[in-house]
């Protein structure tokens, strides 16, 4: 065990994002790291990376997951395994009585996400997913929305993408992406729920309709598993609102990091622009002005260690974050309308 804190966290598999983790919540003085565990009937590779991963952190490998999940154990289970489990370990966690954190994405359809939001309603613990709406830059862009400094968002353009040069070091196994036994599918799966929180976030707008093309440009591994490492999303919000979405990994973003994620909103009095990776956001007005309102830090690490800290600051109340599983399901329909356009080369409608 690392750290004295009263919150005591369990890692439930190693093998995606648990190292960086562990990092931001071992210096955290509400935490104590206990330990991580994996089910009994994982490949061998999965069960020495969490090995290896309980290892780096300075932490207890437990070999039966039971034992782990034990409310006299731990409080907080943080779902880190593969996106295929994800779901399934989830309710496990929320069924053995504990509150969960899980990676994202929260499952690999909304039928999953689902399961997991009635898990948590039924067992009255607090679920939530991680996700990237505590980014410094896009709150600070919906405080200019909420002040009316753009009037109405009546457009909004959203880029995220991850660069290349940086996938065998930000990756744990480059599988873990791009193989769908374990991932779910591609870069839309990977990435769009990020670009779907934000446009929730930013509007309080459900998605209506999604257009999606989806490509593989750059070979490499997604040729090989046969997903995608582009798409461009088009998609209609409610009250006529509309987005678009251009998410992928090529083979250098314009970030200073793994990657980088850009916000455009085109308001009926303004338009104000976003970089999660860039220290300002930068407000255009309808009188001409241009206000720029610094940032400090990497956007990604900012964004994570701020919705961590967010949901420890809660789970002593028993208050849910301000993010929900009912937030991830929502996103997780907009993923599956793009793969289902992508496949028809039809709009698909997407019902709340």
């Amino acid at each position: 065990m690392t750290g004295t804190g009263s919150i005591r966290v369990g890692f439930v598999s190693g093998v995606r994002h648990a190292g960086s983790y562990a990092d931001l919540l071992r210096s955290d003085p509400r935490v104590s790291l206990v330990g991580a565990s994996d089910e009994s009937s994982v490949p061998d590779w999965i069960r020495e990376d969490g090995i290896a991963m309980a290892k780096a952190a300075d932490i207890e490998w437990i070999d039966e997951l039971g034992e782990l999940l034990d409310p006299e154990r731990i409080d907080l289970a943080i779902i880190c395994s593969e996106p295929t489990r994800h779901a399934r370990l989830a309710i496990a966690a929320l069924n053995a009585g504990l509150d969960v954190l899980v990676d994202k994405p929260v499952g690999i359809d909304e039928s999953e996400a689902a399961a997991v939001e009635e898990a948590a309603r039924s067992n009255g613990r607090i679920c939530t997913v991680v996700n990237r709406t505590h980014s410094p830059a896009l709150r600070r862009l919906r405080r200019w929305i909420d002040a009316g400094n753009l009037g109405l968002p009546r457009h909004v353009d959203i880029e995220f993408l991850a660069s290349g040069t940086h996938f065998a070091t930000s990756v744990e196994r480059p599988e873990l992406v791009v193989d769908p036994a374990l991932s779910g599918g591609g870069e839309v799966v990977n990435f769009a729920g990020y670009a779907a929180d934000y446009l929730r976030y930013l509007t309080g707008l459900d998605v209506t309709e999604v257009y999606a093309e989806t490509s593989t440009l750059y070979g490499g591994a997604h040729q090989q598993f046969g997903v995608e490492d582009t798409a461009l999303i088009s998609l209609a919000l409610e009250n006529g609102v509309t987005a678009t979405v251009t998410v992928g990994r090529i083979p250098a973003a314009p970030g200073f990091g793994a990657n980088t994620a850009t916000v455009r909103v085109l308001g009926s009095h303004g338009y104000a622009s976003s970089d999660d990776d860039k220290p300002a956001v930068t407000h255009f007005a309808s009188s001409g002005d241009v206000t720029a309102l610094p940032i400090g830090g990497f956007g990604s690490d900012n964004a994570v260690s701020s919705f961590l800290s967010h949901v420890l600051d809660r789970l002593p109340t028993r208050t849910e974050p301000d993010y929900t599983v009912a937030d991830a399901r929502a996103s997780m329909r907009v993923i599956d309308a793009a793969y289902l356009s992508a496949s028809s080369g039809q709009p698909v409608s997407v019902s709340p």
